[in-house]
């Protein structure tokens, strides 16, 4: 293997880290694996305070930093491949305009497909990748060393960031996420009452294997609203409206509010003014981490431990399937909660509100 400059390794003289004004992250993934990137985009920026910060994103999870104050510029790139005649040019271009900007520091937090040729391409000045694949170990001049994912992965991932003085205990547990005053002023519309305590529900998940029943979703929704006499409110998904329509059908309650599909940046402004949320979708979960909706999580097939925040109160509802194990030979969810488990959760969980 060719050593490619006086970075290359897992250390880094101070001084060249003196003269960093851009920084471009290559953060490719969906809504939740940008949002579980956000706090090391944070620690990056508090350890480059002056810096600029351009962050390279998929159209589906560009929104998640459209508002963050910490950055500079998104650069939606898609990866789709179909047609490739569109994604080629795309690539050209999009390519030759990172390469443009003469970055001073690029640092991969997707590791995976064509990153490392667009590190190569990019040609940023320090560029810092983990070291797991012979394709970063020829893109990347600044390597580290692969953990296992084990723990938390927004830990893992930050330790990328230990060679330019970055410890992980300075990289928190959760997300951020900035909500527009748009809104944020549909939000006070459609909840005008600051005293009513509603608890949101997200029906839907990405895989269909991972969803809970709806019917057992009016269940917990009927316990709740029995015990506790709180107003629910119900998201529709993009593409999964049926659920929602479902859920309307099979709860028979007027009082119930089920919203339209409405932008992520109005979900998220809904969740601020919620007491709680109840969700099987981790896009959903990262983005009431975000804005610190308190949350009670069915984790399907995710574990608890790899995405648990630190700074807002939330509740795993979590069964392990001993039969399903990861890479790293853990146990995954299981789907088959039953609903009084659920409900003993969501008691835990409201015991701890203020």
């Amino acid at each position: 293997m060719e050593l490619m400059g006086k970075y290359y390794g897992y250390q880094i003289d101070s001084s060249d880290l003196e003269n960093i004004h851009e920084i471009c992250i290559l953060c490719w993934g969906l809504l939740g694996d940008v949002l579980l990137r956000v706090p090391v985009i944070e620690a990056l920026k508090r350890r480059f305070p002056q810096a600029r910060i351009t962050v390279v994103v998929d159209p589906a999870g560009s929104v998640a930093l459209q508002n963050h104050p910490d950055i500079f510029e998104r650069v939606i790139f898609s990866r789709k491949k179909k047609p490739f005649s569109g994604y080629l040019i795309t690539f050209i271009k999009s390519t030759l305009y990172l390469r443009s900007r003469k970055f001073d520091l690029c640092v991969n937090l997707y590791s995976g497909g064509s990153s490392p040729l667009v590190t190569r391409l990019m040609a940023a000045r320090i560029r810092l990748g983990f070291d797991h694949t012979p394709a970063l170990r020829r893109a990347n001049n600044l390597l580290v060393k692969c953990p296992e994912f084990r723990g938390h992965w927004t830990k893992a991932l930050g330790k990328k960031l230990e060679p330019l003085g970055v410890e992980t205990d300075q990289i928190r547990r959760g997300s951020s996420f900035y909500c527009s005053d748009e809104a944020v002023a549909y939000a006070k519309k459609i909840l005008p009452d600051p005293a009513t305590d509603y608890v949101a529900i997200n029906l839907g998940a990405g895989v269909e294997a991972k969803r809970w029943s709806v019917e057992n979703f009016v269940r917990l929704a009927n316990e709740i609203h029995a015990d506790y006499g709180i107003k629910i409110i119900v998201f529709s998904n993009p593409g999964m409206e049926q659920l929602s329509d479902e859920f309307k059908t099979l709860a028979g309650n007027d009082d119930y509010m089920v919203l339209p599909v409405i932008s992520l940046n109005r979900v998220g402004a809904v969740l601020k003014r919620c007491r709680a949320v109840i969700t099987g979708d981790t896009s959903i979960m990262h983005l009431a981490f975000g804005v610190k909706c308190p949350s009670l999580v069915l984790f399907t097939q995710t574990r608890p431990e790899h995405v648990e925040p630190e700074d807002c109160v939330h509740v795993p509802c979590f069964i392990e399937d001993k039969n399903l194990l990861d890479e790293c030979g853990l146990a995954y969810g299981t789907a088959d909660i039953p609903v009084k488990y659920a409900l003993q959760k969501f008691d835990t969980l409201y015991e701890q509100l203020d």
